[in-house]
């Protein structure tokens, strides 16, 4: 994550990103799998998703997460929102949610099925039309991408977890 404003080259590169098929990187384990129905059944998807991510890292109670936890946490959690409502509004059902649990980092994938609708991140439209949460998910995670197999679309990401 950069914290610095982001340059044109920034946005050119974030852009890029989204546009070639990568493989998923593999997981040591997959340790949380959802089923995606709605949008409006993603509040309930957040909390599911912010008591595994705190839990995988020992911690049981929200209230006894330190900072730096507290934060890496919620950075998660927005990036696994992007992702799961972008393959509500933008892609076809079935989809789904998966959280890797590896050593130093969490590796979630969202599925949709709908393989010839490529992520697209905004161009040349004002923030205030949306579209940017792509470039979001570039610049909080420690990578990222998108894999295409017959009948679904794969959008991943990984996460670093807190020293």
């Amino acid at each position: 994550m950069s914290g610095a404003a982001q340059t044109p080259a920034d946005h050119a590169a974030a852009y890029a990103s989204w546009r070639s098929d990568s493989p998923v990187p593999a997981a040591a384990t997959t340790r949380l799998s959802l089923q995606l129905e709605s949008l409006r059944g993603l509040s309930a998807v957040r909390r599911q998703v912010q008591r595994f991510l705190l839990s995988s890292l020992g911690i049981e109670r929200e209230d006894d997460a330190p900072p730096l936890v507290e934060d890496a946490v919620g950075r998660a959690v927005l990036v696994i929102d992007e992702l799961t409502s972008n393959a509500l509004r933008h892609g076809s059902p079935p989809s789904s949610l998966h959280i890797g649990d590896d050593e130093g980092r969490w590796i979630v994938v969202v599925t949709d099925g709908a393989p010839g609708r490529v992520p697209t991140p905004a161009r040349g439209r004002s923030a205030g039309q949306g579209g940017y949460g792509l470039y979001v998910i570039a610049d909080l995670t420690a990578e990222h991408g998108v894999h295409y197999e017959p009948g679904r679309k794969l959008v991943w990401a990984c996460l670093t977890k807190p020293g």
